[in-house]
């Protein structure tokens, strides 16, 4: 890092003023290159699939995504499989740096894998169809009693873990197959949008913001009226088959021929629209696995590029690329879009007194760019701390910050940092980190400088 001591000119133009204490300021050097951090960048996906994937096979990941059918989540009625949801936020907590949990609730596969909502809530009267060979249930999603116990459902999840300080998102799901609002996957079906009303299916959409109030929530693209009307209440967005060139066919593709025409509708619908990713995430998922994309769709090294260009361009913070090997000359394009996606925190200078009299605040003035594309959805606490020489802190305080408001760019902050009256004389470094509820430093910050369990050294002073 750079240090340049200033001593105040005003003594120098107007004899006789009184000299202002002379200012270290500080430039920490930037660090390139892919950084890991929770709720942002390349998602593990069901912990993995069970797979031991080294990080020259895929990259280290901030994020586990996971979802789970009802069957699964409340097989006896009233009895909550809690214990499944546990051990991802356990998986997530295990990884260093430790992981946020992104969630779906679903309620329907496909025609031969069996029912997915329980036995015993089909038994209670549910509307709906069986396939031809009476294995899967179909629910109708505008049956009363459906709608009652989904909502009962979600709400109990809520209650257990909305709000939780790693839940990075709740992705609204339930509706259709996989929870991804098409029933496409059955053909003998009336297509969802034509089977249900917008105002029907917008039920789902409000069931997920009344269980979750607190955490931010992510609607599917294909959601049509419903995604604008989550997107109104809050609700960032997310799409599947993320890298659809020709896996459907040659011609036509979502990347051309979807995707853009969903946007431009739906910011027709709503002004608003195209800037949800300011306030809750843009998330993908990619079609097949990257490995598919070399060896079955046979996709350039430009295609790819294109791909992970758009999602930046969308201001992803997530890309699901569903815990397969990432091809060896896709890893390039794949780390560059790591040095973007989500949030990216970097001091770029501070600067504070040279010397403090015991007693005195140090005033720490700080810059800091994010230089990612999205912002941070969780709340975290910018904290500043003076260690002594035998790495002891004698003072800590939080700033004021809510960096969840900190869009890509440039902002400065102040902070007033009290210096304890019984500090003895002597010289101290200035560290800051970014904690989470339990005091813990949780952010990597893109600066190349010292630092250990996420504390970083950036400058000292003098207390006389």
């Amino acid at each position: 890092m750079n240090i340049k001591i200033f001593a105040a000119l005003m003594c120098m133009v107007f004899p006789g003023t009184v000299m202002a204490e002379p200012l270290t300021v500080v430039t920490p050097k930037a660090l390139s290159g892919p950084i890991t951090n929770p709720g942002m960048g390349i998602a593990s996906f069901h912990q993995g699939y069970g797979e031991q994937l080294t990080q020259t096979q895929y990259p280290d990941t901030g994020i586990e995504y996971e979802r789970f059918y009802w069957t699964e989540l409340e097989p006896v009625e009233g009895q909550y499989n809690f214990a499944l949801v546990d051990d991802a936020f356990k998986f997530a907590a295990r990884h260093q740096p430790a992981m946020n949990v992104g969630l779906r609730f679903m309620a329907l596969e496909e025609p031969q894998s069996g029912s997915k909502i329980p036995d015993w809530l089909i038994r209670k009267g549910v509307k709906g169809l069986w396939t031809s060979d009476k294995k899967t249930f179909i629910p109708d999603l505008d049956d009363p009693i459906f709608l009652a116990y989904s909502q009962r459902l979600l709400n109990a999840f809520g209650k257990r873990y909305d709000g939780n300080e790693n839940l990075a998102y709740v992705d609204i799901g339930m509706v259709g197959s996989w929870g991804e609002w098409h029933n496409s996957n059955f053909p003998s079906l009336t297509p969802l949008e034509k089977r249900y009303s917008p105002a029907t299916l917008d039920k789902y959409v409000n069931m997920h913001f009344a269980a979750f109030p607190k955490t931010p929530k992510i609607m599917l693209i294909a959601g049509g009226d419903n995604l604008v009307s989550a997107v109104k209440k809050g609700a960032g967005w997310r799409a599947d088959c993320l890298g659809d060139w020709r896996n459907f066919s040659k011609a036509w593709n979502l990347m051309e021929d979807d995707y853009p025409q969903r946007i431009e509708t739906a910011q027709g619908a709503f002004s608003g629209f195209n800037d949800a990713w300011k306030h809750a995430p843009v998330s993908f998922e990619i079609c097949g696995y990257m490995k598919e994309w070399k060896t079955e769709q046979h996709y350039s090294k430009a295609e790819v590029q294109r791909t992970f260009d758009w999602a930046i361009e969308q201001h992803a913070s997530t890309i699901n690329l569903k815990s397969r090997e990432v091809p060896a000359e896709f890893r390039p394009i794949v780390d560059e879009a790591l040095t973007k996606l989500g949030y990216r925190f970097r001091l770029a200078s501070l600067s504070h007194e040279s010397a403090v009299q015991k007693g005195n605040n140090l005033t720490l003035n700080s810059q800091w760019a994010n230089d990612g594309v999205a912002p941070i959805y969780l709340k975290y606490d910018v904290s500043f701390r003076v260690i002594d020489n035998a790495n002891k802190v004698i003072a800590q305080g939080n700033t004021l910050d809510d960096i969840r408001t900190w869009l890509p760019g440039e902002r400065t902050s102040s902070y007033r940092l009290a210096i304890p009256a019984t500090a003895t004389k002597g010289q101290y470094n200035i560290e800051v980190a970014m904690l989470d509820k339990q005091g813990k430093a949780r952010i990597n910050l893109a600066n190349d400088v010292p630092h250990s369990s996420g504390w970083y050294r950036v400058s000292s002073f003098k207390v006389q």
